[in-house]
């Protein structure tokens, strides 16, 4: 595929193109087979864009991804560009684009896959070059052009499980409109789509929304399954003003409105993810049930690998990973909402280790980060991890596994037991849990991804945000539903992650994930005497 963009590049006069790891629709998960990224790099990361010239390609991932991206792609072709916490992905992509950027160079993007925020990004990281010419295309000269929506039967979730009825929420968008003088506001995040509609999907890997866009306009909710009716409406609607999400919209769909009207106005925060973010009571009761599952399937796990290894069964990663996705599907799941990590050894250092080894052998002794989730009935997501010791009792963890899974455990007890205020956000309880983890954590070993994130509909969802940088300084509000997940990794030797989804109820932080953690791994003598009753205050709600 590379060799087929640089064909494509010399003959439209491109010298840099960006490659994108999305789709149309600008999904976090995309399938392989149509993840543009992956065609030319090999890298099978959710994230993670390229820049393609005609002598080098530039990687660039965050921390969760800096060990997979080396490990996967072929470094004598692709330069793997290792993001901190302190910047996106994207915009070190741009600033390397404007670095690249000679006099009267031509850019090449996909439309269809850049939001209207990133591309405005790159024109502010762009403006000081000379006559720069970007190319916009609608179609994707590497992956091949989607088919047209298979329009399968979508899932209904009732009042009982949404604890509201679409009308009841478009009357909230109603006001919001009127409130604001908007005469049409633009919907094109999926999820905010699928809450509205309290309608469900399987059209997307690890989603249970489905493909579609929509528009309020003169108070009637407007959804579009097909491209050609989503013109068709644009064209012909009498707006005002269009109002629109620019990190959700791409750019192909803001020049199609540009050329009916020129009053389109960009959203900072959007209203709709705002009301999603709040969990009803009856989105919170199925919730508990769903994480109840995953707990399950999590303990089920674990005592079907140790019972394995004491009958001396061998078991690998990928064995390990099937049987996860297994016990998922009894306890009725009706899909996985990330595909599931199943590290061993010194695997574990992979952040998102998502490609399990069907050769390498599990042994007793080995530590275990098992990171899962996946949709029940209803299309709300779960998420948790556990690391562990493989062998149960029978295992004698080292020092050193004591040590970084102990200082990680303090960091996620401090996390989980935060102090909650009225002004409190997802940045004050990411400094919390970042600073336990700095003074405890064994030389060598890092914590290089944020402290949570949002979870709901989508696995990822947002707000909130708990992590280090500006865009978690929002409050939390209750009913927010997040993780809670500190890490500590190092390459060579191993990692360990914790992580529990978690919802703000009555003021307080209450878990919704309730697995247990391992008994093996704990060194008491780090514990503070608080640590202590926190940890015990756990184990009495623990699930196995």
């Amino acid at each position: 595929m590379l060799k087929n963009l640089r064909t494509f590049m010399e003959n439209e006069g491109i010298t840099l193109f960006v490659v994108n790891s999305t789709d149309e629709y600008l999904s976090e998960y995309v399938s392989l087979d149509k993840n543009a990224r992956y065609l030319v790099t090999g890298f099978s990361g959710s994230t993670g864009d390229v820049i393609v010239t005609p002598a080098e390609v530039f990687l660039f991932v965050d921390g969760r991804y800096h060990l997979q991206a080396e490990k996967q792609t072929n470094l004598d072709i692709v330069t793997v560009v290792k993001v901190g916490m302190d910047k996106s992905p994207l915009k070190v992509l741009y600033e390397k684009l404007a670095e690249l950027a000679t006099p009267n160079v031509k850019i090449g993007i996909v439309s269809t896959k850049t939001s209207c925020s990133a591309f405005k990004e790159m024109q502010k990281a762009l403006e000081n070059k000379q006559d720069v010419i970007i190319a916009e295309y609608e179609f994707d000269p590497v992956s091949p052009a989607q088919p047209p929506i298979d329009e399968k039967k979508l899932k209904y979730v009732p009042l009982a499980i949404s604890g509201k009825i679409t009308p009841q929420k478009m009357e909230l968008v109603r006001k919001y409109t009127h409130d604001n003088n908007i005469d049409l506001l633009l919907i094109t995040n999926l999820e905010e789509i699928a809450y509205l509609t309290n309608l469900r999907g399987k059209e997307i890997p690890y989603s249970s929304s489905f493909k579609a866009k929509a528009a309020v306009f003169r108070d009637k909710l407007h959804i579009f399954r097909t491209e050609n009716k989503f013109n068709q409406f644009i064209k012909s609607v009498k707006a005002e003003n269009v109002y629109f999400c620019p990190g959700s919209t791409t750019l192909s769909v803001c020049r199609k409105i540009e050329a009916v009207t020129n009053k389109l106005v960009e959203i900072k925060d959007s209203f709709i993810s705002e009301l999603k973010s709040i969990k009803t009571n009856q989105e919170r009761s199925y919730m508990q049930e769903c994480y109840l599952k995953t707990d399950i399937v999590v303990n089920r796990t674990i005592c079907w690998l140790n019972q394995s290894l004491e009958k001396e069964i061998k078991v690998s990663e990928k064995n390990l990973s099937d049987k996860v996705k297994s016990l998922f599907i009894e306890e009725g799941a009706t899909g996985l909402s990330f595909e599931t990590i199943t590290a061993s050894g010194e695997n574990t250092a992979f952040i998102h280790y998502t490609s399990p080894d069907c050769e390498k052998a599990i042994n007793a002794g080995d530590l275990i980060l098992l990171d899962c989730g996946a949709y029940f009935e209803y299309g709300y997501a779960t998420d948790q991890t556990r690391t562990f010791l493989a062998g149960g009792k029978r295992a004698i963890a080292t020092d050193q596994q004591k040590h970084v899974y102990t200082a990680v455990l303090k960091a996620f007890l401090n996390g989980l037991n935060y102090d909650l205020s009225d002004d409190t956000t997802g940045f004050d309880i990411d400094k919390k849990v970042r600073e336990v983890i700095e003074a405890n954590k064994p030389e060598g070993f890092t914590f290089s991804h944020a402290t949570g994130h949002g979870v709901g509909i989508p696995v990822h969802e947002a707000p909130p945000k708990i992590g280090p940088t500006e865009v978690s300084k929002t409050l939390l509000r209750p009913g927010m539903c997040f993780t809670i997940e500190p890490g500590l990794y190092c390459e060579g030797k191993g990692g360990v992650r914790i992580e529990n989804t978690v919802m703000l109820i009555d003021g307080k932080i209450e878990t919704l994930t309730r697995a247990g953690f391992d008994e093996n791994l704990i060194d008491y003598d780090m514990l503070s005497e608080q640590e202590k009753v926190w940890l015990e205050e756990y184990n009495k709600i623990k699930v196995g």
